[in-house]
């Protein structure tokens, strides 16, 4: 029985390593299917030499088999991860290009109502003119004629801007249709090298047939020359060629399988090198697509302001020159441009707002004349071997014998204090912690780290209840909202989590900054949540939780530098914000508008905190000062040097009695605000930054 010569190359020629199936998102690792397929085709080689060796037939088809079995797995796994791969890329542009259309059809009605109600204002004022017949009507119309024209002037002016993105946006959407139809040629390739597989698979059966046959006439003569001795001694040589014939086979057929195995493994180098290139022009593409809407997105904003700030101006003059006859002229509101889907399924809380908006008039703030505190003997706590980041009360702590504060620092330890005693418990974390935060209730610590994960503590029994994974990078803020049910995390990766405390798992990710978040809050209604961003990015979004937009806040200046902290008023209509460039900014909630600054630190304000009455602001910078500001005046009350550290958190007690403040110098320093005195311990200078 002897061995066919093209066996052993279209057996190991059916099963061509699964590495070429790899999914594009999997190519640069190897799956463990894809390992095993490996290992089961070279020991269908080894085994295969071993059959010749030993004339057993299990040796090359048992490794065979599992081999088939594996490649056919590979193949279905392939598919499915394709397949996913096109479905969530036409989801995600989907996904981006639907608001920008809704925006546009906004913006058509507009033009539409705007030109129709202006056509009815000019007949009633024609009509009016043509009764009175008179020399001043037709002037006046005439001025109505003008500013009507100055208004389509400058509304066709900053529409040119507008179309000009949209083709833009336009080009970035058919390059990456042009992308996806990059993958065609690959399935096509697979598709290929699949029914030459299936091919392999019909040949390789036939020549094992031809085998098995061979080997039974092999042993047939065997068992003859064993029974017949005397027979001559030609036919053993004969057998002798035959073997010889049989060696010289597999050689050549390993040879030949060597040969055909290289250009195989070269086109799967090249499929693998083509799919990673694929990949990385898809994601840059994907990223200048995202910032491409995020400019449009201010565009459009500045263009509704634009527009709101000439209707108004037009209305007014129009409204002092036509008096006689009194004709009513309204000029239809712009609709709100909505920048981004994203919708939350959340059921917001039923507290309505109390209270009425606190006027803030624009405040220009001289060089006060404020009291200094210097340090006395009160009260401080120390402990913590490396730098305090934040501080929180626990919001039942009205009592003073009943006061608890945590602190959390980086050197991975969170401490919980009693104010009455300077007893501490202390909580170990696996990071570096940077911002706590207590649940409305008291019972639950939120504690956000350098690890990426978001921790959970049952304040009682000091046991860790659960450890939100899901960031990407460092988590620089976290937020409970007023009612206790979502936890709202802001981390290096540019996104903003929101996490269940019932279900403790993800419930919706909030994206649109373009650099990491450096402090979140949510509103006391418990419907909108605030967030601000570092250098590259320079702006303050408050997300409507319940509605399918977001806010951008933009300063009188342009430009805000990194929005270190940020907090709502207890009555939600006023959002404070501490900044890079040293000023404290009052944000309108409702319309996003900036309603006045404060200009007192010479250092970066790292942080900003509401009095519980809303009547003032305390506020940290790099340098150690500690002011509190009149809010409705912007007159600076106290200013208080707390050290050479930075104040990196402020946080008053739910009575507003004592002031709590994060130093850099590994120190909380409390202030009485009743006997406006204060204590301070070590005075280390620090490194500037958060990390």
């Amino acid at each position: 029985m002897k061995i066919s010569p093209k066996t052993t190359l279209h057996v190991l020629a059916v099963l061509p390593p699964s590495r070429k199936y790899s999914s594009p998102l999997n190519m640069t690792k190897l799956h463990w299917l894809e390992v095993t397929e490996y290992i089961s085709l070279y020991a269908s080689a080894i085994g295969t030499l071993a059959a010749t060796a030993t004339q057993q037939v299990v040796y090359a088809a048992f490794p065979l088999t599992v081999a088939l079995g594996l490649n056919l797995t590979n193949r279905e796994r392939l598919k499915r991860l394709n397949e996913q791969y096109r479905q969530n890329a036409i989801a995600q542009f989907d996904q981006l290009v639907d608001p920008f259309r809704q925006r546009l059809e906004n913006f058509d009605d507009f033009t539409q109502r705007l030109s129709q109600t202006t056509q009815q204002q000019i007949e009633e004022l024609r009509q009016n003119q043509k009764e009175q017949n008179t020399d001043s009507n037709q002037q006046r119309l005439a001025q109505f004629d003008t500013f009507r024209q100055q208004l389509m002037k400058a509304t066709e002016l900053q529409i040119e801007p507008l179309k000009q993105n949209f083709a833009q946006l336009n080009t970035y959407t058919q390059q990456l249709y042009t992308s996806i139809q990059q993958i065609e040629p690959l399935k096509q390739n697979f598709a290929q090298l699949n029914n030459f597989t299936q091919q392999l698979n019909v040949s390789t059966q036939k020549q094992f047939e031809l085998l098995r046959q061979q080997l039974g006439e092999l042993d047939a003569e065997t068992k003859k020359i064993t029974t017949n001795c005397q027979q001559p001694i030609t036919k053993l040589d004969a057998i002798h060629q035959r073997l010889e014939q049989v060696e010289n086979f597999t050689k050549q057929l390993n040879t030949n399988t060597q040969q055909q195995i290289q250009p195989l493994r070269q086109y799967v180098t090249q499929l693998n090198a083509y799919t990673q290139g694929f990949n990385k022009n898809t994601e840059k593409q994907l990223e200048e697509f995202k910032y491409a809407i995020a400019l449009l997105q201010t565009e459009m904003q500045n263009l509704a302001e634009s527009l709101t700030q000439t209707e108004q101006r037009l209305s007014q003059e129009v409204a002092e020159k036509v008096k006689q006859p009194q004709v009513k002229i309204t000029i239809p509101t712009p609709v709100k441009s909505q920048p981004q889907n994203t919708i939350l399924h959340i059921q917001p809380s039923e507290t309505a707002k109390t209270g009425t908006t606190q006027a803030l008039p624009p405040v220009e703030i001289a060089p006060p004349t404020t009291q200094i505190q210097k340090s006395k003997s009160l009260s401080s706590l120390r402990g913590h071997t490396e730098r305090v980041v934040s501080v929180a009360f626990h919001p039942n702590s009205v009592a003073p014998e009943k006061r608890i504060l945590a602190s959390g620092s980086h050197d991975k330890t969170i401490k919980i204090w009693r104010l009455d005693t300077q007893e501490n418990r202390t909580l170990t974390v696996s990071g570096k912690v940077n911002s706590i935060a207590f649940s409305p209730d008291g019972k639950v610590l939120a504690c956000g780290h350098d690890d990426k994960t978001v921790k959970l503590w049952d304040v009682d029994t000091e046991r860790e209840i659960c450890n939100f994974i899901g960031h990407k990078e460092k988590v620089y803020a976290v937020a409970f909202s007023p009612n206790g049910k979502i936890i709202a995390s802001g981390s290096q990766d540019k996104t903003i989590k929101l996490w269940s405390l019932d279900e403790q798992k993800e419930i919706y990710t909030l994206t649109g900054h373009l650099d990491e978040i450096l402090c979140v809050a949510f509103s006391p209604n418990n419907r909108l949540v605030a967030s601000g961003g570092g250098e590259r990015d320079q702006t303050i979004k408050i997300w409507h939780l319940t509605q399918d937009k977001f806010l951008t806040l933009k300063g009188k200046s342009g430009t805000l530098g990194r929005i270190y902290s940020i907090c709502f008023s207890p009555d939600g209509t006023t959002l404070a914000s501490g900044h890079q460039d040293k000023i404290i900014r009052f944000w309108d909630v409702e319309t996003g508008r900036e309603i006045s600054n404060i200009t007192g630190h010479n250092d970066e304000v790292y942080a900003v905190a509401f009095s519980p009455d809303g009547k003032k602001l305390a506020s940290g910078s790099y340098d150690g000062n500690l002011k509190i500001w009149q809010v409705d005046t912007g007159e600076e009350l106290y200013h208080i040097t707390i050290g050479e550290g930075a104040i990196y958190c402020v946080a008053y007690s739910p009575d507003g009695k004592i002031l709590a403040t994060a130093n850099g110098d590994k120190t909380v320093t409390l202030v009485n605000l009743e006997s406006r005195t204060t204590q301070r311990y070590k005075d280390i200078e620090i490194e500037k930054g958060f990390d």
